[in-house]
């Protein structure tokens, strides 16, 4: 059995562009039964650094022994959560800055954990395109309402943008490349998508507000009062007096702060309390302790998010 195996992984191993012949080897070891052959193989890949995570990730795909998928994927994950640890470490930097770059850049940094090889100029490229799209449809409009109508009838009718109703808990539905592929996701994941579109490229008056138990789109267009988009359930539009009975009903507090534009860095940590909230749900302790180590990067001194992991260790 274990020359069958070992002359399979060769084959999968000569189907890959592997830099050199040390990492073909290495990789062709990740199945070896004895442990300490084991050690000294991760160990080998480890001090490789991140120049090893592509080639291992595509051995990965084509390998279907248990053990070396297993032994590969917990090197690619430490790969990649510590690429990730600084990435983070340089985006708390750039918010601090105010670099408007840097909320875009951090919700697929966000995305990177689910997929390491994160495409963002295929994605990015999508939300230029839908940005074109929804540029085009409402140049002619004058009034805010019809602005806002044709945006919600772009989204939720045209691209069919909707809630993950049935599948809630899924990591896929916080990771922005899965929700713009899917067009399913939760409220603050299919909210972001809307506002990096008519907010971040169209410079239109929309931001976030993060309503208990339900992320919102802010629309402050109207010179009356602001009108908020519920992403989740079709685009449905909402006054202040909507979200309060609806907080009432629910036996959730009201304070009109819930209701203001939302700071980047605050709805970058609460996709990632969702997501802490998601692999505890799970029992995926790795991703649990990697995104609470997120939020500690990105909010050392930040009231929400350290009240949120006090929580968690009490």
């Amino acid at each position: 059995m274990k020359e069958e195996s070992s002359t399979q992984v060769l084959k999968h191993i000569s189907d890959l562009t592997v830099p050199d012949v040390e990492l073909r080897s290495l990789f062709a070891l990740l199945d070896d039964p004895d442990p300490r052959i084991a050690e000294v193989v991760t160990e080998r890949i480890r001090t490789r650094g991140h120049g090893a995570i592509s080639p291992l990730l595509d051995f990965l795909e084509l390998n279907s022994d248990p053990l070396a998928r297993t032994r590969g994927e917990q090197i690619a994950a430490e790969f990649n959560i510590e690429r990730m640890n600084r990435e983070f470490e340089s985006l708390a930097q750039r918010l601090e800055r105010g670099d408007r770059a840097a909320f875009e850049d951090g919700v697929f940094l966000i995305g990177r954990y689910g997929n390491p090889q994160l495409d963002l100029t295929e994605h990015k490229s999508d939300l230029d395109s839908f940005a074109q799209m929804l540029d085009y449809r409402i140049a002619g409009l004058t009034s805010a309402l019809e602005v806002l109508e044709e945006v919600n009838h772009f989204f939720f009718d045209e691209l069919r943008f909707r809630g993950n109703q049935a599948k809630f808990m899924e990591p896929e539905n916080s990771y922005i490349d899965k929700v713009i592929e899917r067009r399913m996701g939760i409220p603050i994941s299919l909210a972001i998508v809307y506002l990096l579109v008519v907010r971040t490229r169209l410079k239109l008056p929309f931001s976030g507000a993060s309503a208990p138990g339900h992320f919102l789109v802010r629309y402050d267009g109207l010179r009356s009062e602001p009108l908020f988009i519920d992403a989740f359930n079709g685009g449905t539009v909402l006054r202040e007096r909507d979200i309060k009975r609806y907080l009432d009903g629910s036996g959730l507090p009201f304070n009109r702060q819930f209701l203001e534009p939302t700071h980047p860095r605050s709805i970058l940590l609460r996709m990632i309390r969702n997501l802490i909230i998601v692999f505890t749900e799970l029992g995926n302790t790795r991703a649990r302790k990697a995104f609470e180590g997120f939020m500690r990067i990105l909010a050392p001194d930040a009231p929400e998010g350290q009240a949120f992991l006090r929580g968690l260790e009490g």
